[in-house]
């Protein structure tokens, strides 16, 4: 398909420390929540380093023991040993205060328990000789006194060893219920804080959103904008819940692996890291090959939704002229594009992740090749090799979780460049540093259009490039000045320039003798009703639509404008009558309903200026006979435009202006004009000797 104005941004950096740093600015309202969250967060860590490590010790010292600190009383009586003992002042690798007892170990030869006394366990048994029938051991140049355990004292120590392993397993089920709790709270600050960012954003992006002038939404189809306030919002939502913050427990989580394992085993944690290579070159080229994926399909889901938006809105001009296939067939391009960008998507991810399991499996491979042979030859002891298991498991899903959080941020990085490259759009039409304002009291209504030249291009550089050139016309106050001539003459023109919704490149446009450019818009437009030819109705219900969100404006109030506008005799016909739920755009109601209610909405809020686009265009002859006699009554004391195609509605305005290209060619009463037989008089007798025909 060609280049359209659905074509999305496109966004070539995959960090950029500015945005994250602005960011960061939205997060500074929740950052006690994320120091919370980051505090459960090292505990998580903590815990999760601290499991395997107590298993190793169930394992080591009390399950499958081959050394098992004890205390020998002078009288060769044994104290069993507990790890809680150990940790908290008791046996260790010393003598305690008591002069009656002395550190020994209880060592597992070949099956059988031997003690030897005034031995504390060694870290490493390299030298180690039993002499068991000389009741002797050495280790180094030490020698030590050893016997085999009595049956009792056998019994004693099993008895022990399964009182510790409980208590081990009590400590493990604490750590676990603690690392539930903490991850829970991690988890739901986090989150919680994440959800106020993106409110926050959101509300700032819409307002923004609201404030920009007409000129801005004729550039910026409504998919792209619902794609910024939506789809790209919730990637920076992922980024905070799933990266920012996450991302520290991961590095913290691969360092204390590692801390952990080397200072469990060395030799054994260089053997883990022996797939290191594998594991930096595959994430490296996933990197490069994710980033460009993830961006073709970030902006081909937002051509998606711009498409969806505007064919959705004209399913009924689709369907009148029976274009479901040429515009089906449009879509099938655009979704087939977004189809292989993501199926490309899933081959860099199939290619990725399979990797890492297999760098995964290579390093628990060689971990039971090498570590398992130490165990049986006894330099390494079970519960070490168990642990080690569970550490290079726990080293892996980090690695894993940092390479896709990447890509959640590349992600999200395109979509806050989007959104800040919206925020930072610059409204075209903006309000005066000190602007005027027109008081209830001091309106008068009086317009004025001097020598005014528009183009709708920002650097027109001839004259065939403006929509007016030299108008110039005086509007009383309370007169009613009607705009007539053909299509794209600029009649609607006029009319959003009364609003400013564009500001004029040449001459100058006035209400009560003031500069529009110098009023506040606000201000300015609260003094101007206007009804559209095609009328735009809310989701809600009738009242609602009129008063538009001013809870100030009374049912009554509603109600009286309703009958004084000729709306009231449809309204009460209704099930619900002013409480009657209107759906979207008001789909429900025929196009004289809609043109009645507007009617009231623009009377409601007593505008000073009425303007009338077309308003009887679409109206059948019954509603516009009632259009017409509430035009009639509406227009005294109050200054009107009327832009009308229908001769037959403007006959007795004060003022009639004919236009043509942009100019005005006539200008005067009804039959001032006729008289004049010019361009309004060809364009009357036209429409009179059709409705003749």
């Amino acid at each position: 398909m060609s280049e359209t104005i659905h074509q999305e941004q496109d966004i070539q950096k995959s960090f950029d420390a500015g945005i994250m740093k602005r960011l960061l600015k939205y997060a500074k309202p929740q950052a006690f929540l994320l120091f919370i969250s980051i505090i459960l967060m090292l505990m998580v860590t903590a815990l999760d380093l601290g499991i395997p490590y107590i298993t190793k010790i169930a394992i080591d010292d009390y399950i499958s023991p081959r050394q098992q600190a004890v205390a020998v009383d002078t009288d060769g009586s044994l104290t069993y040993v507990g790890i809680f003992d150990r940790l908290f002042g008791g046996f260790n690798d010393t003598p305690t205060a008591q002069s009656n007892q002395l550190p020994g170990t209880v060592y597992d030869y070949q099956g059988d328990l031997v003690l030897i006394s005034g031995m504390a366990p060694a870290d490493s048994l390299e030298g180690f000789t039993l002499m068991l029938d000389e009741g002797k051991a050495s280790l180094g140049n030490q020698t030590y006194d050893a016997r085999g355990l009595t049956p009792e004292e056998i019994k004693a120590l099993k008895t022990h060893n399964k009182a510790q392993v409980g208590a081990l397993t009590v400590s493990l089920l604490s750590l676990l219920i603690a690392s539930f709790f903490a991850t829970f709270g991690h988890t739901y600050f986090l989150n919680y804080a994440s959800q106020k960012i993106v409110y926050s954003m959101r509300e700032e992006l819409y307002n923004h959103i609201q404030r920009m002038s007409l000129s801005f939404f004729d550039k910026n189809p409504v998919g792209r904008l619902v794609t910024r306030v939506s789809n790209d919002m919730d990637n920076i939502n992922e980024m905070f819940t799933n990266v920012v913050v996450s991302s520290v427990k991961d590095f913290l989580l691969l360092g204390g692996t590692v801390v952990v394992m080397a200072f469990i085993d060395l030799k054994l944690t260089l053997i883990i890291f022996s797939t290191m290579p594998l594991v930096l070159l595959s994430a490296s080229i996933f990197r490069r090959k994710a980033r460009k994926v993830q961006r073709d399909v970030k902006v081909k889901i937002a051509r998606i939704n711009a498409t969806l938006a505007e064919n959705i809105n004209g399913m009924k001009i689709i369907q009148i002229f029976n274009k479901q296939k040429g515009i089906y067939d449009d879509f099938d391009v655009i979704n087939k594009d977004f189809l292989d960008s993501s199926i490309e998507e899933t081959h860099v991810y199939a290619i990725f992740r399979p990797t890492m399991n297999l760098a995964y499996s290579l390093s628990l491979a060689l971990l039971l090749w090498f570590g398992g042979g130490d165990a049986i030859k006894g330099i390494v002891e079970l519960g070490v090799l168990v642990a080690f298991i569970t550490y290079t498991q726990q080293f892996f899903r980090p690695i894993m979780d940092l390479s896709e959080k990447f890509n959640i941020l590349q992600s999200s990085m395109a979509s806050a460049e989007r959104i800040f490259l919206l925020l930072d759009e610059q409204v075209a039409v903006k309000n005066p540093e000190q602007p005027k304002v027109l008081t209830p009291e001091n309106f008068r209504g009086e317009i004025a259009f001097e020598d005014v030249w528009f183009s709708y291009m920002a650097d027109p550089k001839t004259t065939d490039d403006y929509v007016l050139k030299g108008v110039s016309f005086h509007a009383k106050p309370g007169e009613a000045i009607a705009l007539v001539g053909a299509t794209g003459s600029g009649k609607t023109t006029i009319i959003s320039l009364l609003n400013r919704f564009y500001d004029i490149q040449k001459g100058r446009i006035t209400v009560d003798g003031i500069d529009i450019r110098e009023l506040d818009k606000r201000s300015l437009r609260e003094h101007i009703g206007i009804v559209l030819q095609d009328v735009f109705l809310f989701s809600g219900d009738i009242k609602g639509n009129i008063r538009l969100y001013n809870e100030a404006i009374s049912d009554e109030k509603i109600k009286e404008i309703s009958r004084y506008v000729n709306a009231d005799h449809f309204i009460s016909k209704l099930p619900a009558g002013y409480d009657e739920p209107v759906v979207e755009r008001g789909a429900t109601l025929s196009a004289g309903q809609r043109q009645l209610l507007s009617f009231a909405r623009a009377l409601v809020f007593n505008p000073g200026i009425l303007i009338l686009d077309e308003a009887t265009s679409n109206i059948d002859t019954e509603t516009e006979l009632l259009i017409q006699d509430a035009i009639n009554k509406i227009i005294q004391n109050r200054t009107t435009l009327i832009v009308a195609h229908r001769l037959s509605t403007i006959q007795h305005a004060d003022k009639i202006i004919v236009m043509s290209k942009g100019e005005i060619v006539e200008m005067g009463r009804h039959q001032e004009l006729l008289m004049n037989q010019g361009m309004y008089y060809d364009l009357y007798t036209l429409q009179y000797s059709e409705g003749n025909a």
